[in-house]
């Protein structure tokens, strides 16, 4: 479990870090707070707007994976903009961490635009603005996967993050199934819905997403394992910043 958390280095003996790769720490540093500042907006426009309306349950609006990962985002937002404003080298176990929201924020961008954009909420919800269901589901995502391609400062990932990916999508989706089977009834997504979708449909959406996730994940750890590589040869030396 230790070697997971260790960087893998590939930088030369005396290497250094150059001022390009300090200044865009800071700058990325700004950028993730900015991002998880927007996080928070979005969702209190959106906890409002259903408050108004009369329609807001938190039993229920806590339980979509959207929301579940936007509050994720925000702490790894805020931290990953204290790390590159304070420091020249994320933790360790940031890294891994970081590399596991890529795939989520990703994941919730493309389900939530291929399969639900245009879809009534199942709660009846209809959103008085339109700019949060933008940043929860686009933008920040865009973000994200931005920042992981050019943020310096980052060690090398083994491909033993995968499972970590895998954890607490699996534990949601457990938990999602349970409530709605034996708790109140309520899936918050269609494809949970056994009654909807028959077991079937709910297993064949479930693997396909989970699949989707550790893809996505792994090929989050193949871009830093190669442009580690990159940012080594050009001084911009990741794993020692």
């Amino acid at each position: 479990m230790t070697a997971l958390f260790e960087p893998v280095s590939t930088a030369p003996k005396g290497a250094r870090p150059v001022s390009l790769a300090i200044a865009l720490r800071r700058i990325f540093g700004v950028l993730n707070l900015v991002a998880a500042a927007a996080v928070v907006i979005a969702l209190s426009v959106n906890i409002s707007d259903r408050v108004v309306q009369g329609i807001f349950d938190p039993t229920h609006y806590f339980q979509y994976f959207t929301i579940q990962t936007c509050l994720i985002n925000i702490v790894v937002l805020t931290m990953g903009g204290l790390f590159g404003l304070m420091r020249d080298v994320d933790a360790r176990w940031y890294t891994v961490v970081r590399a596991c929201t890529v795939s989520y924020a990703i994941v919730v961008g493309v389900v939530y635009n291929l399969l639900l954009a245009g879809l009534s909420a199942n709660d009846g919800y209809v959103a008085s603005f339109e700019f949060p269901n933008l940043i929860e589901h686009v933008w920040v995502p865009i973000f994200i996967a931005i920042e992981w391609l050019l943020m310096p400062g980052r060690s090398r990932l083994r491909w033993n993050v995968l499972w970590i990916a895998a954890i607490y999508p699996l534990l949601w989706v457990a938990a999602s199934l349970a409530r709605g089977l034996v708790g109140d009834g309520w899936f918050p997504y269609f494809f949970l819905n056994p009654g909807e979708m028959g077991v079937g449909g709910v297993v064949a959406y479930v693997l396909a997403i989970a699949a989707f996730i550790i893809g996505l994940c792994a090929l989050a750890v193949g871009v830093e394992r190669v442009h580690s590589r990159i940012f080594v040869g050009v001084g911009l030396d990741r794993p020692r910043l």
